[in-house]
């Protein structure tokens, strides 16, 4: 099973259990935003626009003179955050095909969530 499956999206948590809440649902976020370029995917859609996956790809560039982001890695990211709700993947039938990504009620609400992560490493990275 992949790390993102570790915690299958049909495990509910309905009460606590020993006193403590259920942490399944947000291990299982935490483990697809901790991968390599998911935070930063999300944050370049945070703006509320589609955006073209060649132009996602030149977005999350900007400003990397190395360790830029592969196909690969860009592709199984989106396909991740896809299959998880937090993205809505677009395809419009034309040729040649266009496909846009966005953000889903779901992941506008992680975004906003995340914000306050992102300006906190920032603060404590300048400190």
């Amino acid at each position: 099973m992949n790390k993102i499956n570790e915690y299958p999206s049909t495990v509910k948590c309905t009460h606590e259990q020993n006193g403590y809440p259920c942490f399944i649902p947000a291990q299982r976020i935490l483990n697809l935003i901790g991968k390599k370029w998911s935070i930063q995917i999300i944050n370049v859609l945070s703006n509320g626009k589609k955006v073209r996956y060649k132009d996602l790809r030149e977005l999350l560039q900007r400003g990397w003179k190395k360790n830029k982001i592969s196909d690969a890695t860009l592709s199984a990211r989106l396909t991740e955050l896809t299959e998880e709700g937090i993205l809505i993947r677009e395809i419009h039938t034309e040729i040649p095909p266009k496909v846009e990504y966005s953000l889903s009620e779901k992941g506008e609400g992680l975004s906003e969530s995340l914000q306050s992560l992102i300006d906190w490493t920032i603060k404590v990275c300048h400190e």
